[in-house]
């Protein structure tokens, strides 16, 4: 959301205020020298400021651009400029900007309200070196998303998150576009998705996360995206398998990210991700993890096996089926993490406590059973080390993953939990004592 100006503010007043002294007063005749400590980007030898090619000027409440020749003293060698949420509402002004540095490459204009169009005197400049737009909680209207891709005919990677579009209205195609984050907009077909594959015919990479929208028929997506590798599909509408198996028509895609989908909720985190590794035959890493051939072939036999005595199977069953023959039933299958209980000993200073725990719990929620076990303070946070030694040779405890679950790590009961506290020096905890066993065990150390 952009920041509230309480009075008009230049861009060229910010960046005194953020590097300059303060007491020197905002105007056109200004010539502006400021003088930084030696922990700034840089300075020539008189002491002038030498500003970081990577500008970022966020929440300045800037509303205007200021003098432009003092702009093109200051910025020449900019690459990257970052004036994102801030209060600027007149293209006129950003062009003002961008048209006084020559080396810029990358621009965000998130978080200003830029809904009015463009007018055509200044959208006849052209921009070629610009190769990332950044346009999210813009309100550009479609209109002006073309003029500016007009204008900057380099650009790779665009971004059009949050701008609440309900269609696609593209007339002309963008062969340099290949990454594209649409994410959180309003758009409920699929079809108005499609539109965009067919304006951004080299499309490689998409993001269109937190959607309500549902995917259409195959053919239409074979067309619209023969490129797409890597499609970010988090927190959308899905809610039948046969969206998911849709997936399968993007002809040249591998990597899929589906988390927070409606269809997958109520599953366990293994059976979801064998379901999914079993019906998109052509994808290689799921959600940020790459599928090993081990894995795919564990998930395809276990949906074999969940379908195998159904009425009903799935298309994908009969070509599993091909591939692995017929199965023999498991005496008991669980696609899921196992339910049952273990009993481990925990030590904390002098105390010794048993602690029964569940092996699907989180290790988020072990932390939790040993913090209130022990009254250990919330704001003295935890860290689970888990130490697997064999015989008498001593292995150097590793960390155990916040995200994973106890039954990664834990199966049998005697295992021994050791909590120890750790001392702060300045703003780093001290490393912690180092321990070893002669089984399985835990040392679990409060950090920040």
């Amino acid at each position: 959301m952009a920041a509230e100006a309480t009075e008009p503010k230049t861009f060229l007043k910010a960046l005194h205020d953020k590097y300059g002294d303060n007491d020197i007063p905002e105007g056109n005749d200004l010539v502006l020298v400021m003088h930084v400590p030696n922990s700034a980007p840089g300075m020539t030898d008189s002491g002038q400021l030498i500003l970081p090619r990577q500008l970022a000027m966020n929440y300045h409440s800037i509303t205007h651009a200021g003098n432009e020749e003092e702009i093109a003293n200051l910025c020449d060698k900019v690459t990257e400029l970052d004036i994102a949420n801030n209060c600027i509402s007149d293209w006129k002004e950003i062009f003002k900007m961008m048209s006084v540095m020559p080396k810029i490459e990358s621009i965000n204009f998130s978080c200003n309200p830029l809904m009015a169009e463009i007018d055509d005197e200044v959208g006849n400049q052209s921009f070629p070196n610009i190769k990332r737009l950044i346009l999210n909680k813009t309100g550009a209207a479609w209109s002006t998303v073309e003029v500016l891709l007009k204008i900057m005919p380099s650009v790779e990677e665009l971004h059009l998150s949050l701008n609440d579009y309900t269609e696609v209205d593209l007339k002309e195609k963008y062969p340099n576009v290949v990454n594209l984050h649409f994410n959180a907009n309003k758009l409920r077909d699929w079809g108005e998705i499609c539109k965009l594959g067919r304006a951004f015919p080299n499309l490689c990479n998409l993001v269109m996360a937190e959607s309500e929208m549902s995917l259409c028929d195959d053919l239409e997506i074979e067309e619209s995206f023969p490129k797409v590798v890597s499609l970010n599909a988090n927190k959308i509408g899905i809610t039948s398998w046969e969206e998911i198996d849709r997936l399968n028509s993007f002809p040249a895609l591998t990597d899929v990210r589906l988390q927070g989908v409606p269809l997958l909720e109520d599953m366990k985190e293994e059976q979801r991700r064998q379901f999914l590794i079993a019906r998109l035959p052509r994808i290689n890493r799921l959600n940020g993890s790459k599928i090993q051939e081990e894995e795919r072939d564990k998930a395809e036999r276990a949906f074999l096996r969940h379908f195998m005595d159904s009425e009903e199977k799935p298309e994908r069953y009969m070509e599993l089926e091909k591939t692995h023959g017929q199965l023999d039933p498991l005496a008991d299958v669980n696609l899921g993490p196992p339910t049952h209980t273990v009993t481990v000993r925990v030590t904390y200073d002098t105390k010794v406590r048993m602690l029964s725990i569940c092996l699907d719990n989180s290790i988020v929620d072990l932390k939790n059973l040993i913090r209130k076990l022990f009254e250990i303070p919330k704001e003295c946070g935890i860290a689970l080390y888990y130490n697997n030694a064999e015989g008498t040779i001593p292995y150097r405890a590793r960390e155990m993953d916040p995200s994973k679950y106890v039954y990664t790590y834990l199966y049998e009961d005697g295992c021994d939990i050791t909590v120890e506290p750790r001392e702060r020096e300045g703003r780093k905890w001290i490393e912690p004592t180092v321990h070893f066993a002669i089984k399985k065990s835990l040392t679990v150390t409060p950090r920040d």
